[in-house]
């Protein structure tokens, strides 16, 4: 085993020597460079302290905002790293650099730093095109504590630009004759030194590392040899994302770790006609990426899961194997008709996401499986024929004392598939008001074989009212009479926003989307 690894910090080589295995990236940054030391502290009630990553995706190369202080160290080993000093230095007259000079944003030092750090990300961001994507982008920043429309304004000319940019790149190769670069990632279109360097990374290959105190850090690139690892280190704990373990302080107790980022087969993402398969440490912020025109309400949950740089991070193995029972996912991979992927030694087997949690708490997860991938049933028209189906209606809500890095009160998702008017299958989810996500069996069996109408769902919510128990929940801020009318309301609140069989879009029920210009291109 080795005693060091490297990294790329602000456009050079970064050697790590005996460094802890449960060490984050910012008391790192805060002991190697005086001009890093405002990432060291507490940082309770301070912005966070963010950095961009750059890594190979697949085929695809990524520039990713995470917080430094949730960040593990060891996991950026083949990777590169760009402060927002190290930003500025780099190229002073990059379009983000230009934006924030001499402007009045209504902020100290720290919180400008983290706005060019997510509008950088937010600039080479292929998926970026539309004015309500500036909320997803941003909500790492509180708007009280700083100008909003300001920014708001700063970052769509610099948004703006860049689609002209990828316009223009899109237009050579179709010229050329060859497939565009826009959406894939895998050509360099900027040309500038962030981006020919990220190009040169290298696919990050195994790691095997030991700290000053012999704690071990594992990076396989196999199932192979992590099934073997496993074996080996029976007490290891397996990390993902690294966001919950790094929140917790490190768990320090455990003295081997084992990434699972570097594992193939776990990274990747199948697509076929009928499913998608996301591998177990695929990011959810790239779930979203794959599946989020299709899919959009898991594109509208994720706008409700933490904040951009956490879910650059976390994974859905992850998030899974966690547990946790308020968690807004849940409710809406069961009303998906999603199903995990269970592997250990002995071989896979697999349950739907509704049988992997366990009454009372935790999962069906024995002590050396792990989660390979989930599958996700794709509900597309030629999918939906094949079964007799007319049309497929889903949404997801999510009720809770502010939009994001909260607890939510409850969410619930539903589903119904319609044969015409008639309900053939339903789906109704709930997280928040049992110690793990559950379904409403009872109503469900109740609605299939109804016609969808304001009559049926009425009736509906008398079998909510006297099947679905709320329990106490001690963390939960919430009283459990208003979790349990929370049960009823969204339902309704489903019905009013899919009220035929063809609305499959959700229909708004005021004029905030108006208002609020959410599908203006930023360059039209």
């Amino acid at each position: 085993m080795q005693s060091w690894y490297s990294f790329e910090l602000d456009g050079e080589i970064c050697r790590v020597e005996k460094e802890n295995t449960h060490g984050s990236l910012a008391a790192f940054l805060s002991r190697l460079d005086p001009c890093f030391a405002h990432f060291g502290g507490d940082r309770n009630g301070h912005s966070p302290g963010l950095v961009v990553m750059g890594t190979l995706e697949g085929e695809s190369h990524r520039f990713r905002v995470v917080d430094a202080d949730l960040m593990m160290l060891a996991m950026l080993a083949g990777c590169q790293v760009w402060t927002p000093e190290g930003i500025r230095n780099a190229e002073p007259e990059h379009p983000v650099n230009v934006a924030f000079q001499e402007r009045q944003f209504e902020c100290g030092d720290e919180r400008i730093d983290a706005l060019i750090a997510l509008t950088f990300e937010g600039y080479y961001r292929p998926d970026l095109r539309r004015q309500g994507q500036i909320n997803d982008q941003f909500d790492a920043i509180v708007s009280r504590t700083v100008n909003a429309a300001a920014v708001r304004e700063t970052v769509t000319q610099v948004f703006a630009s860049t689609v002209q940019l990828r316009n223009e790149a899109a237009a050579r190769a179709e010229r050329a004759g060859q497939k565009s670069p826009v959406w894939s990632g895998e050509k360099d279109i900027f040309g500038d030194r962030f981006t020919r360097q990220l190009f040169r990374l290298p696919e990050r290959g195994a790691l095997l590392y030991v700290d000053g105190s012999k704690r071990r850090f594992f990076r396989p690139d196999n199932l192979v040899e992590l099934l073997k690892l496993r074996r080996e280190y029976p007490e290891a704990v397996f990390v993902a994302g690294g966001t919950s373990l790094a929140r917790r302080g490190g768990a320090a107790e455990c003295p081997e770790l084992i990434s699972l980022e570097g594992v193939k087969e776990l990274s990747s993402f199948l697509t076929t006609e009928e499913s998608w398969e996301i591998g177990a440490a695929v990011s959810l912020t790239r779930v979203a990426e794959q599946i989020g025109r299709e899919c959009p309400p898991f594109s509208k949950v994720l706008r409700r899961f933490a904040s951009r740089p956490v879910r650059n991070r976390a994974t859905l193995g992850g998030y899974l194997a966690t547990a946790w029972g308020p968690g807004q996912l849940a409710p809406l991979l069961m009303a998906l008709n999603a199903r995990v992927i269970l592997l250990s030694a002995e071989g896979e087997r697999d349950a739907p996401v509704s049988q992997f949690y366990k009454p009372g708490g935790g999962t069906i997860l024995q002590p050396r499986e792990l989660i390979r991938s989930v599958i996700i049933p794709r509900s597309n028209e030629t999918v939906l024929a094949a079964r007799g189906i007319t049309s497929r209606l889903c949404d997801v809500y999510t009720a809770g004392p502010r939009r994001t890095s909260c607890e939510p009160y409850a969410t619930a998702s539903f589903a119904i598939e319609l044969r015409d008017r008639h309900i053939i299958k339903a789906w109704l989810a709930y997280s928040g008001i049992a110690a793990v996500p559950e379904r409403a069996r009872e109503a469900e069996e109740f609605l299939s074989g109804k016609i969808w109408e304001e009559k049926t769902v009425i009736e509906a919510l008398g079998v909510l009212n006297r099947t679905v128990e709320v329990e106490t929940e001690e963390r939960s801020p919430a009283e459990p009479a208003y979790r349990k009318q929370l049960v009823g309301t969204l339902f309704q609140k489903f019905f009013y926003q899919h009220p035929t069989p063809g609305s499959v879009r959700p229909e708004f029920l005021s004029a905030t989307a108006e208002f609020g210009k959410l599908e203006e291109p930023f360059l039209t």
